[in-house]
C-alpha cells in the first residue's frame, strides 16, 4: 500500500497528465497503478456459487418441486423469502436488472393475480414449514405499485407464511415514485429496512443515465423513512457512471452522510453493452479510465470512513452499531441473492419473473421472460427453467468464497471443524495460484488464517477466483461476460 494524492480526473496529482489546478485533492491510501492494472479483468460478484453460467436447463420444474418436499420436512427451520416485482415507470440506462415497462395497468394487474398463485403453490409445497425470518422485495421498483396492490401480495404472503418476531423485511424503493402512503403501509405491515437507489446527486451525471432525481426527493423519503420507525434506511451509489468526477462525487458523498442511512452501498458500474441494451444509451466517451473510476471508490472510502462508518466487505459501508459491522467483526458476516446478511436461512424461496433461490441444497432460478413466467404459473406449473443442485465440492468452495469476500478471512481450526479435511489437504495446487496475490501485499497468513489485506480488499473478487473450480474450464470454451473486477 503506498499514499497517493488522487485528483479529480483520478490520476495522480503529482503526475504531468495535465491535472487541473482547481481540481479537489484527497489523501488517500490506494493500490497502485500497475496492480490496477494487472488484475483488472472480467469476474464474478459470487452472489452465489456456483455462478449463473454454470447452471443448467436440465435442472427445471419437477426438480424444484422435489427440493421444495424435501425442504418441507425441516418443519422447525425458519424460511427466507424473495419476492421480484419487475415493473419500472421508465428502464434508466445503466440498469442491469430483470425490468418489465407496463404499457398498461392490466399488466401489474395479471401479473400480481399469477404471483399470488406462485405464493400459495410454493406455500403448499413446503407444506407445514412456514416460519419467516426474513423477507426481500426487490426489482424493478417495487413501490410501482399502488399500495392497494401491494396489501394484495402481502396478504397473499401473510396468508400463508408466518413472519417470526424478530424477522428482517425490507424492500428496494425508488424516491422518485415512493409515497408518504407507501412508507406507512411498508411500516405497518412490519417492513424494517429500506434501501432507496441514488447512484448520484449530481444533475449532469443523473442526465447522462436517464435517471433524474432531485436530491430534495430523496431527503424526503429519507424524513419518511424514519417518521414511520424505519430501523434500517439504506441508500444505494455508484461509482464509475458517466461524468462523474472526484468533486461531483464528493458533493454526493458528502450529501449522503448528511442523510446519515445507517448503510451505503457503492457499488462498481458494470458496463456490458453487448449484453444489457439499454447502456448502449450511454457514451462510452463520458465513462471514466480504469484509474479515475478507482479513484472515485477511494474517495467514498475516506469519507464514509472519516465520517464513522466502517466498510462491509467489498461495496458497502455500514454505522458501527449495525448488525453487519459486529458480524463482521466476528467473522460471522453472511451473503446471499439479497445481500449482506446475518439472517441466512437453510433454504432461500424465490418467487416471481427471474427469482432465484437456494433450496434443498440447489440453486433455482425462475424464467426472466414474462410471458413464459405467466403461461407456467397460471397452468400450475413451477416456471423454473434452470439451477444446479451443488456438490460438496461446491459446498466447500462456496463457503471459502463467501469468508473471504465477507469477512476477508479463511479460519482454518473453522474450516476443519466444519469439513473434516485441512485447508492444505483440500486445495493444494490452488495455493500456488495464491502466490502472486501474497507477493503483491494483499494476503497475509500466520498458519491459522488467511487474511486479506486493506489492500487486497480492492482484489477481494480476484482472489476469491482463485477457489473457483468452474473459472477455467469457462474461460476455454468462451470469453468471460463478467463485470470487470476493478
Amino acid at each position: 500500500m503506498r499514499d497517493n494524492d488522487i485528483n479529480a480526473n483520478g490520476t495522480n496529482a503529482n503526475s504531468s497528465n495535465g491535472a487541473r489546478k482547481d481540481s479537489l485533492e484527497v489523501k488517500i491510501v490506494v493500490a497502485p497503478l500497475e496492480l490496477l492494472e494487472k488484475y483488472d479483468r472480467p469476474g464474478p460478484r459470487y452472489t452465489s456459487y456456483p455462478t449463473a453460467p454454470t447452471w443448467t436447463d436440465k435442472y427445471g420444474p419437477e426438480s424444484y418441486a422435489k427440493a421444495l418436499e424435501v425442504a418441507s420436512k425441516k418443519t422447525q427451520e425458519p424460511l427466507s423469502l424473495y419476492v421480484h416485482l419487475p415493473f419500472c415507470e421508465k428502464r434508466c440506462y445503466f440498469c442491469g436488472c430483470n425490468v418489465f415497462i407496463p404499457r398498461r395497468r392490466q399488466h401489474v394487474t395479471d401479473y400480481i393475480e399469477t404471483l399470488k398463485l406462485e405464493i400459495t403453490k410454493t406455500a403448499d409445497a413446503l407444506k407445514g414449514r412456514n416460519k419467516v425470518q426474513q423477507l426481500h422485495f426487490g426489482g424493478g421498483t417495487p413501490t410501482h405499485l399502488s399500495v392497494p396492490e401491494f396489501t394484495e401480495v402481502m396478504d397473499a404472503i401473510q396468508e400463508r407464511f408466518v413472519f417470526l418476531d424478530t424477522a428482517e423485511l425490507s424492500i428496494e424503493v425508488d424516491p422518485r415514485v415512493t409515497t408518504k402512503a407507501h412508507f406507512e403501509f411498508l411500516s405497518k405491515r412490519g417492513f424494517n429496512r429500506i434501501s432507496m437507489g441514488v447512484q448520484d446527486f449530481n444533475d449532469d451525471v443523473q442526465k447522462s443515465i436517464g435517471r433524474v432525481q432531485p436530491y430534495d426527493r430523496t431527503k424526503k423519503c429519507v424524513d419518511y423513512a424514519r417518521e414511520c420507525g424505519f430501523k434500517g434506511v439504506n441508500l444505494d451509489l455508484i461509482y464509475g457512471l458517466p461524468k462523474q468526477t472526484v468533486e461531483t462525487f464528493t458533493d454526493t458523498i458528502v450529501k449522503t452522510i448528511g442523510l446519515r442511512p445507517d448503510r451505503v452501498a457503492v457499488y462498481s458500474f458494470a458496463f456490458l453493452p453487448t449484453r444489457i441494451g439499454n447502456q448502449k444509451l450511454i457514451k462510452e466517451d463520458e465513462l471514466p479510465s480504469l484509474h479515475a473510476k478507482y479513484g472515485l471508490f477511494n474517495v467514498a472510502l475516506k469519507l464514509f470512513t472519516d465520517s464513522g462508518y466502517i466498510q462491509i466487505g467489498m461495496d458497502h459501508f455500514a454505522l458501527p452499531d449495525d448488525e453487519l459491522t459486529i458480524a463482521q467483526g466476528k467473522g460471522k458476516l453472511m451473503r446471499n441473492f439479497m445481500g449482506y446478511t446475518v439472517n441466512k436461512a437453510t433454504d432461500l424461496v424465490g418467487m416471481g419473473i427471474s427469482s432465484i433461490g437456494l433450496v434443498s441444497g440447489a440453486l433455482a432460478q425462475n424464467s426472466s421472460d414474462m410471458n413464459t413466467y405467466l403461461a407456467k404459473t397460471n397452468a400450475g406449473e413451477f416456471a423454473t427453467v434452470r439451477g444446479l443442485r451443488l456438490s460438496k465440492d461446491d459446498v466447500i468452495r462456496e463457503y471459502v468464497i463467501s469468508s473471504v469476500m465477507c469477512n476477508f478471512i479463511l479460519d482454518r481450526a473453522e474450516f476443519k471443524k466444519r469439513f473434516s479435511i485441512t485447508y492444505e489437504e483440500y486445495f493444494g495446487s490452488a495455493l500456488d495460484d495464491l502466490q502472486t496475490f501474497f507477493d503483491d501485499g494483499m494476503l497475509t497468513d500466520d498458519g491459522k488464517v488467511l487474511q486479506v489485506t486493506m489492500l487486497g480488499r480492492t482484489f477481494v473478487r480476484n482472489i476469491a477466483m482463485v477457489f473457483d473450480e468452474y473459472l477455467k474450464k469457462q474461460e476455454a470454451e468462451r470469453p468471460l461476460t463478467f463485470s470487470r473486477t476493478i
